[in-house]
């Protein structure tokens, strides 16, 4: 019983200062978190049964901008909102979609704005960019499906406007099928242009 208390304390203090690492430090990877986390806390690498899930310290994030970062952190989110309609103006031929927490709403300012393209080649972007004279990085994104193997994708780092930008390109027709979120394994959520400007809309403020 003791023990049992102690896995659900120790599971609690995980969730929070995972959430809090995550809104005040800039940290994105969930594990990432989750191991600093757990050093912080003096947990050894046993605790790791006792972990919470992404989907938990999602939840607590959500509360802790609210409760904490609050008009800031609107101000914020909206931002990027707006810097991701404007780089997916700029990138319409290739089908963008919005995805992560820019658009789920727990985006932080040091969080990149993450699409997903959909392309004949992966060279036809980067052709693009160098018309562009946009400079980018090049690196990989590992995405899962269900209980199929994970795949590897191209993905391009890069900044418009402004703002940090992952390009992750797909195949023209994976835009049907959708890979697994990181918080919860389900498909992840995906949103066009012009999802993205209603979303804009509806959250304006309303004048006092």
């Amino acid at each position: 019983m003791v023990k049992s208390q102690q896995q659900s304390r120790l599971r609690r203090l995980l969730v929070v200062e995972s959430a809090r690492i995550m809104a005040d430090e800039g940290v994105v990877d969930f594990r990432v978190a989750k191991e600093k986390a757990a050093r912080r806390l003096g947990a050894g690498g046993d605790a790791q049964q006792d972990w919470p899930s992404n989907a938990e310290i999602e939840e607590e994030l959500q509360s802790r901008l609210q409760l904490f970062h609050g008009q800031a952190h609107e101000a914020e989110l909206r931002l990027l909102r707006e810097q991701a309609a404007q780089a997916m103006q700029w990138l319409a031929e290739f089908r963008p979609r919005l995805t992560g927490p820019v658009l789920t709403g727990t985006a932080t300012r040091h969080v990149p704005v993450t699409l997903h393209l959909f392309v004949d080649t992966p060279e036809s972007v980067i052709f693009f960019l160098m018309d562009q004279k946009v400079a980018y990085e090049e690196v990989w994104q590992r995405l899962h499906y269900g209980d199929a193997p994970a795949r590897d994708y191209p993905c391009l780092k890069l900044n418009f406007a402004g703002a940090d930008l992952r390009l992750v390109l797909f195949d023209l027709d994976e835009d049907r099928r959708s890979p697994a979120s990181p918080v919860d394994g389900r498909p992840l959520r995906r949103a066009t242009l012009a999802q993205l400007q209603k979303l804009l809309v509806e959250s304006v403020p309303n004048p006092v």
